[in-house]
């Protein structure tokens, strides 16, 4: 894609405005193999209209996307340029910590670790919009898993998931909604 006809190219914060870090306690991965119609941005002459996707991304009948309850300190996204001399590219990359060992949980684990998935990442920006990660084109893995029972009295007990992707997007922002069970 050239830029030649996005009229607002710019970097800039406005001094008093909101900027939260972090993302909000609730994640969603949604396996590419159960999206009905996944969405992606439509290029405008704005630079915003590159990463924005506004749409609602579909579920195929009787499938939903996999609710995630994080912890706001130990998760996160991340994203950093990879690749040669003008054939960039960036690395999309999020760690999400689930707290708790039940059944249900390491089941889920288990289950994750062959899937590709696109990612949704509840914004704290009021916006009611979402941060995604991984699309149809390039999607994102379980890179890594890891967690324990703890260790003593103050052991950290859960999984923290390592998740990858590229994109020619820092991170894409959803303006969509979570997608219902498929019908």
């Amino acid at each position: 894609m050239k830029y030649d006809s996005v009229t607002n190219l710019g970097l800039s914060f406005g001094d008093g405005d909101d900027n939260p870090s972090g993302i909000s306690e609730k994640a969603w991965l949604i396996p590419l193999s159960w999206m009905k119609t996944i969405v992606k941005p439509t290029v405008g002459t704005t630079a915003g209209s590159v990463v924005a996707i506004t749409g609602n991304h579909l579920m195929k009948v009787g499938k939903a996307p996999i609710e995630c309850s994080i912890l706001f300190d130990k998760s996160g996204i991340n994203w950093k340029l990879a690749g040669e001399k003008l054939s960039k590219i960036f690395e999309q990359g999020a760690e999400i910590f689930v707290p708790n060992n039940s059944v249900t949980n390491l089941g889920t684990a288990r289950g994750l670790k062959n899937y590709r998935f696109i990612c949704l990442f509840g914004k704290l920006d009021d916006s009611g919009h979402f941060y995604q990660i991984g699309s149809e084109e390039i999607s994102a893995t379980v890179t890594d898993a890891a967690g324990g029972t703890g260790v003593g009295p103050t052991g950290e007990v859960g999984t923290k998931f390592t998740l990858q992707s590229y994109a020619q997007a820092p991170v894409f922002s959803y303006e969509g909604t979570i997608p219902p069970v498929g019908a």
